[in-house]
């Protein structure tokens, strides 16, 4: 005797609500910096619904959600390269089958956020910084799934994708040293988040505005920028990118000879480092920086 339409369709819908808890699960620790403990729910999570009568958009859901922490914990710890390359175009195949634009737009934005991460770590091993010179004949390809993905993503009127899309295009110029185009592609990406309520999406393009009232040698628009990085950053409790707001807070407020600011800020980024498990991340980050003021002082 087969099974009925209705007895399916509750299966199916047992592993839509057990789905949706796990993703919640995982997104709240990878909100507060537990990426080992979010990338243990989602691998596992994955395994067990293989051969399952699981919905497409279910399983695109949890690859989704999988590439975007596998993406953070590349850039953090050097994570597992062909894991996240290979969740990515499951994502994107998947997306396809099911004719899911939005799950394509997606897939999209973490191909290029994935080749640009992975770009820039292979230049910083090589011992420079992506910054200029250094950065020039690469990030083509991960330039090429921004914009792909911003394309679809106005169709879509997909405001927070084009808000990411929008910074991610932006970083890319920065890098290129292309700081006009990059400062419009920051701008919209605020201007976008902004509009929508989004608040983690208006973090990084602040960052990155920081960056370049660094590189301009504008200390006063410098902290502005950095501080609100820091406090979109907190609002949307997440922690993973919050010791690199306090270190630059912290090398800014150096370069403007407040040494107690200075040290609360290095404080805190340590302490934060410290409970995620990425404590090598202040010393790194501090010989980042010495790097860039060498090169900027040789330019």
């Amino acid at each position: 005797m087969q099974p009925s339409v209705s007895s399916n369709n509750e299966y199916t819908s047992h592993y839509t609500t057990a789905i949706d808890a796990l993703c919640e699960i995982a997104r709240s620790s990878f909100f507060l910096g537990r990426l080992r403990d979010a990338l243990h729910v989602l691998g596992t999570s994955l395994h067990l619904i293989e051969g399952g009568e699981v919905a497409q958009k279910d399983h695109l859901k949890l690859l989704l959600l999988h590439g975007k922490v596998l993406n953070v914990d590349h850039l953090l710890s050097r994570g597992d390269t062909d894991l996240l390359f290979s969740t990515i175009l499951q994502a994107q195949q998947i997306a396809e089958s099911a004719q899911d634009e939005q799950g394509r737009a997606s897939a999209l934005s973490l191909f290029g956020q994935a080749h640009c991460n992975a770009t820039t770590i292979a230049i910083v091993k090589s011992g420079a910084l992506p910054f200029g010179t250094q950065g020039q004949g690469k990030y083509e390809q991960a330039l090429a799934y921004h914009q792909q993905a911003l394309e679809l993503q106005e169709t879509l009127h997909d405001t927070r994708g084009i808000s990411e899309s929008s910074f991610g295009i932006g970083l890319i110029y920065q890098f290129w040293q292309q700081n006009e185009l990059a400062r419009e592609h920051f701008t919209k990406a605020i201007q976008v988040a902004e509009e929508s309520g989004y608040v983690l999406e208006q973090a990084e393009p602040n960052r990155h505005l920081t960056l370049d009232a660094l590189f301009k040698g504008d200390l006063d628009q410098a902290l502005t920028y950095a501080q609100r990085a820091l406090s979109f950053r907190e609002a949307a409790g997440f922690r993973p990118y919050q010791p690199f707001d306090h270190l630059t807070l912290r090398d800014i407020y150096l370069k403007k000879g407040d040494t107690a600011r200075a040290h609360f800020h290095l404080q805190q980024a340590s302490a934060l480092a410290s409970e995620m498990g990425l404590a090598t991340l202040v010393s790194s980050a501090i010989s980042s920086t010495n790097l860039l003021e060498v090169q900027n002082e040789e330019a």
